[in-house]
């Protein structure tokens, strides 16, 4: 069974494809800021070793340093995107959209763990579906960023194909009929 993935000609049907990469990049990076300095502000006033940490729409129990430690590698992966969109820098984008396949990957796994594993007798349905609305709104808005991370990949690979015409009609040789008589034209 194969499944075409589809191809974006713009963003959001108003912006090109570069822009709306752009556009994309600055928001997840200044949310991915803002979301450091909510943690560290609120682990500040208490000392403890865990922090709540929300990656990708999933929230999990985790050490400081290894929520801090994620935070920091999407930051760093954020910037890696963004000087890759405006270089045109394909290996960049590249490095970014391997990252975001993969953590979006395990986002998804770790999501399935925890909610295999939670058992909650105070927890009502509405907290899953708080929990599952993140989920399915961070992982669709990466994805749809992934989606126009690899359009505009393959729209730089086919600009800078050189495309090149041989025109074999000026190579044809015609040679003349050998035998003499009369032409019956």
């Amino acid at each position: 069974m194969r499944v075409e993935i589809p191809e974006c000609q713009r963003c959001c049907c108003c912006l090109p494809l570069r822009r709306g990469v752009l556009v994309f990049g600055y928001l997840n990076l200044a949310f991915t800021i803002f979301v450091i300095t909510i943690e560290a502000w609120v682990s500040m006033g208490e000392y403890a070793p865990y922090s709540m940490t929300m990656i990708r729409g999933v929230q999990f129990h985790s050490h400081l340093w290894l929520s801090m430690s994620l935070q920091a590698a999407e930051i760093l992966f954020n910037i890696v995107l963004l000087v890759g969109a405006h270089m045109k820098k394909p290996q960049l984008m590249r490095a970014y959209y391997y990252y975001g396949i993969t953590t979006t990957v395990a986002s998804i796994v770790t999501f399935m763990v925890l909610w295999v594993k939670i058992d909650c007798r105070r927890c009502s349905g509405i907290d899953y579906l708080m929990e599952a609305a993140f989920l399915v709104c961070g992982i669709g808005i990466q994805v749809y960023l992934l989606l126009l991370i690899r359009s505009e990949l393959r729209k730089i690979k086919q600009n800078s194909q050189n495309i090149c015409y041989v025109n074999h009609a000026s190579e044809l040789m015609v040679e003349a009929p050998l035998h003499i008589g009369n032409n019956p034209f």
